[in-house]
């Protein structure tokens, strides 16, 4: 089995019980609403080299817990029903003193490679690493979208980790997930009181102007996503000259709030090609991000065209 493959294990054994250093002692991965991620180093036994898991954990100071330890719970569920080398693998789930959630640790997520390709004045990354991931993640919602019937809810760069030199991706936070029906529709019937969570930046037209929901929109950010790879920035996140001169600044309010105000109006909107992205080199990338980010739903194709899609641009990139 390969390094970057994604062994699954359905049942615990007390092999599984490990004890939890103080957060101090662990070094972060990440962090979300409510969670951070932590890796955990595990010690040698019988003379073999464990592999580090990545442990999401609680966030202490939130105050709505009870909240945020239900969707890990559910998250931990959905974890050990999925096997796919595109989605991070399950390793375990406690309950006990520390409520933690056991994952394959990655290498990195691509949005702090994007952060960090910014921090050290970087170029755009390339056509080949653009459909990779695309390939990788398109084919990781194509199986959650028909296999497992449900919508991944959060798509972004921050939700994509990378191992190597984009070797593999891998999908991962399956913490707002919502059910969807035989036609790839969101299943109100069945979802409770879960509602399309999301994050504003690179939500789809549907959930900004109150459309229907489906596996449609998880196709949107999938394509800001990729755009994000271009850009090297949040989708809506730039302030132009144009948006400058146009506007009436009012110095009695915050400059945050005018950036807010500046950047909500576009959202749902599909962000302009980034000027020194050349059509020609990007073409292929370019061609995925616009049938992407289609403002109707029924325009975009279904993650499985776009696996397909992917993959076959991506060997011609390899040939090359």
């Amino acid at each position: 089995m390969s390094e970057f493959q994604t062994p699954v294990r359905k049942n615990k054994s007390n092999d599984d019980k490990i004890t939890i250093p103080p957060s101090p002692f662990l070094n972060r991965l990440g962090y979300g609403t409510g969670v951070s991620v932590m890796q955990l180093v595990r010690s040698p036994r019988a003379g073999q080299i464990r592999s580090p898991w990545a442990l999401k954990m609680l966030n202490k100071r939130v105050k709505q817990n009870k909240v945020y330890s239900e969707r890990l719970k559910v998250e931990a569920e959905l974890l050990q029903r999925m096997s796919h080398p595109n989605i991070v693998g399950f390793r375990a789930f406690s309950k006990a003193k520390t409520l933690y959630l056991g994952m394959e640790a990655c290498d990195v997520s691509l949005g702090d490679m994007i952060e960090k390709r910014v921090e050290n004045g970087g170029d755009p990354f390339t056509p080949k690493q653009i459909l990779k991931v695309a390939s990788d993640i398109a084919s990781a919602l194509d199986y959650l979208h028909t296999k497992m019937q449900l919508l991944h809810g959060d798509m972004k760069s921050y939700n994509i980790l990378v191992n190597g030199d984009f070797v593999i991706c891998k999908l991962c936070d399956f913490g707002v997930t919502l059910p969807l029906d035989e036609n790839g529709v969101f299943d109100k019937e069945n979802a409770g009181k879960a509602v399309y969570f999301g994050t504003e930046a690179w939500s789809a037209p549907e959930v900004i102007n109150g459309g229907e929901i489906s596996n449609k929109t998880d196709i949107w950010p999938f394509g800001l996503t990729l755009w994000e790879m271009m850009s090297l920035m949040p989708p809506h996140s730039q302030i132009d000259d144009d948006t400058l001169d146009e506007s009436v600044i009012d110095l009695d309010d915050s400059t945050a709030s005018m950036e807010v105000d500046f950047f909500s109006e576009k959202y749902g909107t599909r962000p302009l090609v980034p000027a020194d992205i050349s059509e020609k080199v990007y073409s292929d990338p370019l061609a995925l991000f616009c049938c992407c980010t289609e403002s109707l739903p029924s325009l975009r194709p279904s993650a499985a065209t776009l696996a397909t899609a992917a993959a076959d641009m991506l060997s011609q990139h390899l040939v090359l």
